[in-house]
């Protein structure tokens, strides 16, 4: 090991930080304020000619304006909409896509957030400014677009369970009883499957006014697993306030979907 030189002080030196000016920023290179160069050096204090575009260091002959603010953050001014907006597409996708429908939108917000999210992120690089927006959107934007399986889906089976309830197997319905007891209406009827293949069934039924066919009353019965050719009774019952009623068939449906009544 070395000693000190003689006359000189045995002292050892004291390491020292990066050089920040009184925000916290440490020196190295930014976005350029001025927006003449890619970046420019910013020395901990304040701005200086040293800038660089394309990868070429160059020195700024028109140096730095005092308007740009040299007290300021250098990544103050930095902004990046895309990742803003990255991210916000990104929420609104995921929020939608699994949804029956309303997945077409979700899919498309999807597809922005990855868009705007990869330019964003790409922009973030050189200013470093909503660098997790961007991220944020791409991760969002990808979730969207693999739960929107589960919309398309949902969809169709929305889809079929309306046709099968506007489109049901062939059939005839007859009334084979109307009685009014007090305020009480009760309807008995036989539905025959005339299709080919086992069926479920939604029957309207209307009491009216003898002599009119303004339902005062309706009532929707489901006739379930109804074999072909097989026959069906069924009883349909409400209170009413009338002094003599008829009973008639409104309408013969298929299957409720997911046992919602949609009239």
């Amino acid at each position: 090991m070395y000693g000190s030189p003689r006359g000189r002080s045995s002292r050892r030196p004291i390491a020292c930080g990066a050089v920040t000016d009184e925000t916290g920023t440490a020196a190295g290179w930014y976005a350029d304020p001025t927006g003449r160069y890619e970046h420019r050096y910013y020395n901990g204090r304040t701005w200086t000619a040293d800038v660089s575009s394309g990868g070429q260091r160059f020195v700024d002959q028109m140096g730095i304006e005092p308007t740009v603010g040299a007290d300021k953050d250098p990544t103050a001014g930095a902004s990046n909409g895309m990742g803003t907006a990255a991210m916000v597409l990104g929420i609104i996708a995921i929020s939608t896509s699994w949804m029956p429908f309303v997945v077409v939108l979700g899919v498309i917000a999807a597809l922005l957030a990855l868009t705007f999210g990869w330019i964003g992120l790409r922009r973030a690089r050189r200013s470093g400014a909503s660098r997790s927006f961007a991220i944020v959107g791409l991760a969002t934007g990808a979730s969207a677009l693999a739960a929107a399986t589960v919309g398309v889906v949902l969809t169709m089976l929305v889809l079929n369970a309306y046709d099968d309830y506007l489109n049901p197997q062939p059939s005839d319905v007859a009334v084979t009883e109307c009685e009014l007891q007090g305020s009480r209406a009760t309807m008995s009827g036989v539905l025959t499957n005339t299709g080919e293949r086992v069926a479920d069934y939604s029957v309207l039924v209307g009491f009216v006014r003898i002599g009119t066919d303004n339902a005062h009353r309706s009532e929707r019965v489901t006739i379930d697993d109804v074999e072909p050719g097989a026959d069906a009774t069924f009883t349909a019952e409400t209170q009413i306030d009338l002094e003599a009623i008829d009973c008639l068939i409104l309408d013969v449906n298929g299957p409720l979907p997911f046992g919602i009544v949609v009239d």
